[in-house]
């Protein structure tokens, strides 16, 4: 049983300090996971890992063999199996190679990592048909990445982006392969190259080409990076030192891009400029120049193609469309990629041109037209606001108005209130009976005429009419009363 709490052994032998140590709790974060890792300086590098998109194992778990033959994680809460054999286990050993086997009674080997390589290939192992390379997430997640190598079974060994299509056409590098042989694999031999093998072990193709050294003190191996691209490292004793491949360019983003994550420059690169509708307007060309990015090439998937043109008609094309961004020249052939590009590569060999759109006009002219535009939403804004605010006022003092003049019209004061104030309310009966059917008339003046009459009804005596106005609502003739004791209200 090995614990995470223990002192790490190495495995290797003093002679050749193959720096491999047994599958172990490597450190992920606050977790572990379970794996093989070569000694280097200034840190490990981890070659092979079990369960790789599993969470990371907390503190104080063990890896045990049991003694039916099962290679398990023993976890707080659960049993993880590292190992899957189709027969009973009886020795596990780790080999100077890096490989970590476990054999069954009569020496036979009956699981082994080599046997499933995660993102490295180290010298004797290979990676089958149909079998899969992931590139890791970053430097510090193992968990399976944004890229795979694929060994296909047609024979051609072939580079994705994992959320691409997996045919060849969206490929951003191919071993090409002319002959559709069945069986190959990839071989990283003992002679630390890189070979496409038939099923019968004949190579058809060297892929590292060149000679390196072997011997005791080099070790080697091929990592299909977190940035998607095969590479072949060699670690002296006590060194680290890398030996590029296939594709060894670093990954570098277009003039006019920026990448999405600088942090993680397999994310891919942005546009750090946009078109804007001024890109129409007559003389806005002015805005834009090209910049020429000699053989670099992008995967074909273009909106427009041109035929045939010069390298200086193609420029120019792309620099008067308004949704060209990048055009690809090759044999008088202009070609206007769809965006997002894809898999842009540079290769010396290549006899293909790009031309990439690039915003030229001066910062400050752009920051004054952006601050333009923004105040000028915010004014529109604040005037919507004002005038919705000042209608919805309006609405109210209306509203509070017509109720207010509903309850004058429609209430009648409490008798009591009335005699706090000496106002009384008559009816036009109660007047008529207290000045005899209006008989003696006092006076008239210019708002109406003075009637004598008197009376008592519950509030006080009335004693005199101060004066009636005629007025004509509708069809009926109504007057209203004033008097010194009271007021009249309407029949």
């Amino acid at each position: 049983m090995v614990s995470t709490t223990e002192d790490q052994k190495n495995s290797a032998t003093q002679a050749t300090r193959a720096a491999f140590h047994v599958p172990n709790g490597h450190k992920f974060g606050n977790g572990f996971k379970v794996g093989t890792w070569l000694i280097g300086r200034p840190r490990n590098t981890v070659v092979w890992t079990a369960l790789r998109d599993e969470p990371a194992l907390l503190p104080g778990v063990s890896l045990v063999f049991t003694t039916d033959g099962r290679l398990l994680v023993l976890n707080f809460t659960a049993v993880q199996l590292i190992a899957q054999t189709n027969q009973k286990a009886q020795v596990a050993a780790m080999h100077d190679s890096g490989n970590f086997l476990l054999y069954g009674s009569n020496m036979e080997v009956v699981w082994a990592t080599f046997r499933f390589p995660t993102n490295t290939l180290l010298v004797t192992q290979e990676l089958g048909p149909d079998k899969i390379l992931y590139s890791s997430k970053s430097d510090t997640d193992d968990s399976a990445g944004d890229f795979k190598l694929w060994m296909q079974g047609d024979g051609n060994l072939v580079a994705y982006q994992s959320k691409s299509l997996q045919v060849v056409k969206y490929s951003y590098w191919s071993s090409q392969s002319k002959s559709n042989t069945r069986g190959v694999s990839l071989t990283f031999a003992a002679d630390s190259r890189l070979y496409l093998v038939n099923s019968t072990g004949f190579s058809i193709r060297n892929l590292t080409g060149g000679t390196l050294p072997v011997n005791k003190t080099t070790l080697y191996r091929a990592t299909f990076d977190v940035d998607g691209v095969l590479r072949l490292y060699q670690h002296q004793m006590g060194t680290d030192g890398s030996l590029n491949s296939i594709t060894i360019s670093p990954v570098l983003c277009p003039p006019g891009f920026d990448f999405a994550d600088p942090n993680q420059p397999n994310k891919g690169c942005k546009l750090n400029s946009s078109v804007d509708n001024d890109c129409f307007l007559k003389g806005a060309n002015d805005d834009y120049m090209i910049s020429t990015l000699e053989n670099t090439i992008w995967e074909r998937d273009e909106y427009e193609v041109l035929t045939p043109v010069s390298e200086e008609a193609c420029s120019k094309a792309c620099l008067e469309d308004c949704y060209c961004v990048v055009a690809m020249f090759k044999d008088q052939v202009c070609f206007k990629p769809k965006l997002p590009l894809r898999n842009g590569i540079k290769n010396s060999s290549s006899p293909s041109t790009s031309f990439v759109k690039v915003r030229i006009t001066n910062t400050k002219n752009i920051i004054t037209k952006k601050l333009g535009k923004e105040l000028l939403i915010t004014g529109v804004v604040l005037i919507a606001f004002s005038l919705v605010i000042l209608a919805s006022s309006g609405y109210l003092i209306y509203t509070h108005q017509i109720w207010s003049l509903k309850v004058m019209t429609s209430q009648d004061c409490p008798p009591d209130v009335l005699r706090d104030i000496n106002l009384t309310s008559f009816s036009y009966d109660q007047l008529a009976v207290a000045t005899n059917d209006f008989m003696e008339e006092i006076g008239k003046g210019a708002s109406g005429r003075v009637y004598k009459g008197s009376g008592c009804y519950g509030a006080g005596e009335l004693k005199k009419v101060v004066g009636e106005v005629e007025v004509k609502l509708g069809r009926i003739g109504e007057r209203w009363l004033g008097l010194d004791c009271g007021v009249c209200k309407q029949r």
